[in-house]
């Protein structure tokens, strides 16, 4: 009884309610705000992207006093001028926007970021309204609508970046959604509501160019349709001259034609109000052809004169990764979350079960197509192609791949998918006459998914560790804010440098900097750094006077001479112990993901051999194409971030593009010879599974030496093997001391002891797994007579000490 009652009123309901499926997409979409994380999306601190911080620092800085210029840092000279670091690549009005949510909190860092990200969120939901109510009128059923939406935006790219400050995803989404909605409106009222179509295509413009990657294909297919309906009417006409001048003269007026006209020409006027605030900021010192903003629009077409074709982008590569994206976005999110996969940007062979079922979901999608009503197919072709023909002109760009983010523009794709599915299970259950409970009960389910979906990405993406140093940050630079507000900082540590580690630097300094006047030190090159007011370090440095003693990861100190922060930094550098020592010390800082060489004294011939660095990261599939049969990625000089010469010391540094396990490094001299040459291991204690490879490689052999660890000699390493062992038997330093057969091979500084000493912590090099305890530590690329080695405890007392003969 009870289900036929339902069975009688759910109809009813459907019939002359039309506002409940949009109550209860407004309350799955309230979700975000009460679900996921430790509290909620709401609360949530995580920049998510360096960009985020650019962005943010960008709008921040927005303002009429500098031409509503875009760009992240200001600096003010000797004589009180302004110079500017200009950004002026996309439009100002994803930007203004952001700058009117901030507005309000003053020098409030955490507000700012609190209002920007619930502005992001808010936009996420304004583009899901719009797909909505788009879908409503293309279906003709507001529940199909409400589960559609709910299954699109419920995907992985959606929650992982629905509150991402950035200018190239939620911002663009929310103006995509708005033109598609423009795009169904003028399809169904055809040529009176194509007025409304303009100022949405100008709005979406307004906030970003991926509107072009809708509004242009579309365009062209009306513009098909109409030259197919003008060819028609000529030959029908009898043809001729008359006819066909007709014809063209139609064509010419097509409302497609001005559709692309307006948008190209709106476009066009934004660049230009660009480039000239560009051009304006170097005071007309600068070409036009070498302003920011031009070179970045001519490299995003591969235009510039260092374009190459960039890794990836061979055609069944950039498929491949174009059908992952669309079959990422068309999973549940639990099942691709399930893969621990975030789809990095160089991942240019994505996981094939992902593939094949992007491949299904589009070609589904693009079939289905013809379920729609012939006046909605072409909006509804243009959504599902609109992630595409974004990466497509992409592939020709200087900046391929493109950020990971962006596969949230095939949210299209799954819209005309699922739509598709619920006409098609709509059709099939009307052939059995009546109302059915199967599409309502399928898209409260859908809200429902979406709502878990948020609580699941919430969960996945909470880091306790992580969110306590989004405050620590927070914290510490608030406590600089009020200081260094409108004052001119030195930024002596490299913005690269403030991230968790270099594979996701997700706390540069843009933003937290964008009350001041500041600038980097540029790595102290051999150009001394102006003078300043203050100075800002991710180091405390001791013995200079920090103003802010109570912080943690940002130290705010008074400038007094710009070098002694250098040396300071230098000071550092130099009382940590390398991962190699050669001509040039080399360290490996983590922190950074960044390798710096390390020589004083240092004159220039020291530095004009060039330098070589082969790196080996953890997993192969970072690897961009052309160096995946290699296993490693080669960088030259050229690719060095600093370069920096002074007080007759020389420091250079690279800054690694994905997480590294080994590295091999050196230089070069004459006919190919190598100068030096050294292998390090730089993330071995992060990297069990590959000591466990390691462990079944050696531990079948005979030791070369037994002790508190045995000792194994494999492949140009030491291999330190301990069972049963637990973590705190490895505590304490160790000691390595390698004696070369021929001391000149050592480097000048240690041939007098006639030994080279590579001492470390278990920390390091190590790492404990299956009850054992195992270091790996790359020797010198030298023929070695012997080997002393050993462990201190803590308390200095030696522990156990070993020697391995080059004949054993």
């Amino acid at each position: 009884m009870l289900y036929r009652s339902v069975r009688r009123t759910l109809p009813r309901l459907a019939a002359r309610r039309d506002w409940i499926p949009l109550a209860i997409l407004l309350a799955a979409l309230a979700s975000l705000f009460a679900l996921g994380g430790d509290r909620g999306y709401f609360y949530r601190l995580d920049f998510h992207h360096f960009s985020s911080s650019r962005t943010l620092a960008i709008s921040d800085l927005l303002s009429p006093k500098h031409g509503f210029l875009l760009t992240p840092s200001i600096w003010r000279d000797e004589g009180g001028g302004f110079m500017y670091d200009p950004y002026s690549r996309f439009p100002i009005g994803g930007y203004a926007l952001i700058k009117l949510a901030i507005l309000p909190f003053g020098s409030d860092l955490a507000a700012k970021l609190f209002a920007a990200r619930i502005l992001m969120l808010a936009m996420f939901c304004g583009a899901a309204l719009f797909a909505y109510l788009a879908l409503a009128r293309v279906v003709g059923s507001r529940w199909i609508a409400l589960a559609a939406v709910s299954l699109a935006f419920s995907g992985f790219y959606a929650l992982r970046w629905a509150d991402a400050v950035f200018n190239e995803g939620v911002i663009d989404l929310f103006g995509a959604a708005l033109v598609f909605h423009g795009m169904v409106e003028f399809a169904a009222g055809g040529r009176r509501r194509f007025r409304q179509l303009l100022v949405k295509t100008c709005a979406a413009l307004l906030l970003g160019w991926h509107a072009y990657a809708l509004i242009l294909p579309f365009a062209l297919l009306v513009f098909g349709g109409d030259s197919l309906a003008a060819i028609r009417s000529a030959i029908s006409s009898g043809g001729g001259f008359g006819a066909a001048r007709s014809a063209v003269g139609s064509l010419a007026r097509s409302q497609a034609v001005i559709l692309a006209v307006v948008s190209i020409l709106f476009g066009a006027a934004l660049l230009s109000f660009n480039f000239a605030n560009e051009y304006s900021a170097y005071d007309g010192n600068r070409a036009f052809s070498k302003l920011p903003a031009v070179r970045s629009v001519m490299s995003r077409f591969g235009r510039t004169d260092t374009y190459r074709a960039a890794p990836g982008t061979e055609w069944g590569s950039f498929l491949r990764q174009q059908l992952y994206r669309a079959g990422v976005i068309s999973a549940p999110y639990a099942l691709v979350r399930a893969t621990g996969r975030d789809i990095p940007p160089y991942t240019f062979a994505p996981p094939l079960a992902l593939t094949i079922w992007g491949a299904a979901a589009a070609c589904a999608a693009l079939a289905g197509l013809a379920l729609f009503r012939r006046r909605f197919r072409i909006p509804m072709a243009a959504i599902a192609l609109f992630g595409f023909c974004w990466a497509l002109p992409l592939r020709y760009s200087t900046y391929y791949p493109p950020h990971t983010q962006e596969g949230i523009f095939y949210i299209g794709l799954a819209l005309a998918l699922f739509s598709a599915a619920f006409i098609a299970v709509r059709r099939a259950l009307d052939k059995r006459g009546g109302f059915d409970l199967a599409i309502p009960a399928a898209a409260v389910l859908a809200a429902l998914a979406f709502a878990l979906s948020v609580f699941l990405a919430g969960q996945a993406e909470r880091d306790a560790d992580r969110t306590e140093r989004e405050k620590t940050t927070l914290a510490d630079f608030n406590a600089i804010a009020d200081t260094i507000q409108g004052k001119r900082v030195l930024l002596v540590s490299h913005p690269s440098e403030w991230g968790d580690n270099g594979a996701f630097r997700l706390h540069p300094p843009y933003f937290y900097l964008s009350g001041s006047y500041w600038r980097d030190a540029y790595g102290c090159e051999s150009e001394p750094p102006g003078a300043a007011d203050f100075a800002v370090s991710r180091h405390h440095h001791e013995g200079l006077n920090s103003l802010t003693p109570e912080n943690s990861v940002a130290f705010l100190y008074r400038m007094t001479d710009p070098l002694e922060f250098c040396r300071a930094e230098r000071r550092l550098l130099e009382s940590s112990e390398p991962a190699a020592r050669a001509e040039f010390d080399v360290h490996f800082q983590e922190y950074a993901n960044a390798l710096r060489y390390h020589k004083a004294p240092c004159a220039p011939e020291d530095y004009e051999a060039p330098f070589f660095v082969y790196a080996y990261p953890n997993d192969a599939n970072d690897l961009p194409a052309e160096f995946k049969e290699s296993g490693f990625q080669a960088f030259s000089p050229a690719q060095f971030d600093e370069r920096a010469v002074f007080d007759g010391a020389c420091v250079m540094t690279l800054y690694l593009p994905f997480p590294t396990l080994r590295v091999r490094t050196g230089q070069y001299i004459s006919g190919g010879e190598r100068l030096w040459d050294v292998s390090l291991l730089v993330s071995s204690g992060e990297n069990p599974a590959l000591l466990e490879n390691a462990y079944q490689a050696i531990s079948s052999g005979e030791p070369a030496a037994r002790s508190g660890f045995d000792l194994y000699l494999d492949g140009g390493a030491l291999h330190y093997l301990k069972e049963p062992c637990s973590e705190d038997a490895a505590d304490g330093r160790f000691f390595l001391s390698v004696h070369p057969v021929d001391a000149g091979d050592l480097p000048p500084a240690r041939r007098e002891l006639g030994h080279e000493s590579l001492n470390f912590d278990f920390a390091q090099y190590g790492a404990a797994f299956g009850g054992k305890c195992m270091i790996t530590r790359q020797l010198p690329d030298y023929p070695i007579e012997r080997i002393k080695t050993g462990q201190d405890a803590p308390s200095g007392e030696r522990l156990w000490d070993a020697m391995i003969e080059a004949g054993d």
